[in-house]
């Protein structure tokens, strides 16, 4: 949407989407005299006072062009003294709501979401769905390549921003172009930090969130095995196969978290595997069956998942971050068990 149909459209639904500003008077491109005017204003009535909400239009609700937005309408309002600045978006993040508290403006979006806190009017509503998706706000981020690089940033083990485009690149075989793409949109997400001589770092922690919420585990091939051996004993051998023959694999889900930060007991075994699968049924002794299985065998959507596996007691694991990401919106446990391995080992 361009701002002028965000404009024309929130002129019509304001008052629809939040009752409690039906009162309110609306003043197109309002006139702050040498400052300016901001995109439209609000005139709000509280018995003999009246305040004024300065409105400017953010066609897309990154944390970054909220910031760069609000102190902008924050330096034109005088610090809000000339009324309180607002942000009016199609959909506004709960990290863009974060941004706007932490700057001091309140915000309107057009899926009825709001957060408003001047004087003694308090308007917050959240949880509303996003009426407005683009297919293109998370693009080059979440597919295979776009993941080896926040992998790559995830697993680091401090905050090492001496590492060049050129260093990323060989290090996860992806292209400079893909990591420009990838640092543009971490950047637009407010989630890449000014630190020192204008190099920045991730904000592990909301990157992970973001990339949790958004994981389709469902991308990999799932193959559902019944063995007559117990589970301990089926890893091993598939530690043992894989060793022998030098294919890849790695413990995922209960398997790896086990290994990592043990927390409940499981009933299946399930791995990475990247070999032949009519060789593994056939060397394992393994029964293809649709339940009851107690060995799960997945076929990774890429690559990827096997970058910085580890060996454990002789066991290669998958990485803590890929783990924890299979295990959050798993069945049974699997999301008690992703939150203890990031308490326990993650800790971002």
């Amino acid at each position: 949407m361009t701002e002028k149909e965000i404009e024309q459209k929130f002129k019509t639904e304001f008052k629809e989407l939040f009752p409690r500003l039906k009162d309110a008077t609306l003043i197109s491109e309002y006139s702050l005299g040498r400052e300016g005017k901001v995109d439209l204003a609000l005139r709000l009535q509280k018995g003999r006072e009246r305040e004024i909400l300065l409105c400017e239009i953010v066609a897309k609700g990154f944390p970054k062009q909220i910031r760069e937005k609000g102190l902008q309408l924050l330096e034109m309002t005088g610090q809000g003294k000339k009324g309180y600045p607002v942000i009016i978006a199609p959909y506004i993040t709960g990290l863009g709501k974060e941004t706007c508290k932490k700057i001091g403006a309140g915000f309107l979006d057009l899926s009825g979401n709001a957060y408003l806190d001047f004087d003694s009017f308090y308007l917050e509503v959240e949880g509303k769905p996003n009426r407005y998706k683009s297919s293109d706000k998370l693009s080059g981020l979440f597919n295979p390549k776009g993941e080896k690089i926040l992998r790559l940033y995830l697993l680091q083990e401090k905050d090492d921003l001496s590492l060049n485009y050129r260093q990323i690149a060989e290090e996860v075989s992806v292209s400079l172009g893909q990591i420009s793409k990838v640092n543009k949109k971490l950047d637009e997400l407010g989630l890449r930090i000014e630190k020192r001589e204008g190099l920045k770092a991730i904000d592990k922690t909301k990157l992970l969130d973001l990339w949790r919420d958004k994981y389709r585990f469902e991308r990999n091939r799932m193959l559902s095995f019944y063995s007559m051996k117990r589970i301990p004993e089926i890893e091993k051998e598939i530690s043992e196969l894989c060793r022998a023959k030098g294919i890849k694999y790695a413990l995922t889900l209960f398997s790896g978290a086990n290994r990592l930060a043990p927390f409940t007991r499981y009933n299946v075994a399930t791995s990475y595997y990247s070999g032949d699968i009519e060789a593994l049924k056939s060397d394992l002794e393994l029964k293809e069956v649709p339940s009851g299985a107690n060995l799960q065998i997945i076929i990774p959507y890429d690559e990827g998942v096997y970058y910085k596996a580890r060996e454990v007691n002789s066991f290669m694991v998958a990485n803590p971050i890929q783990t924890y990401l299979d295990l959050y919106n798993y069945k049974g446990r699997g999301r008690e068990q992703a939150e203890f391995l990031r308490e326990r080992i993650i800790r971002i």
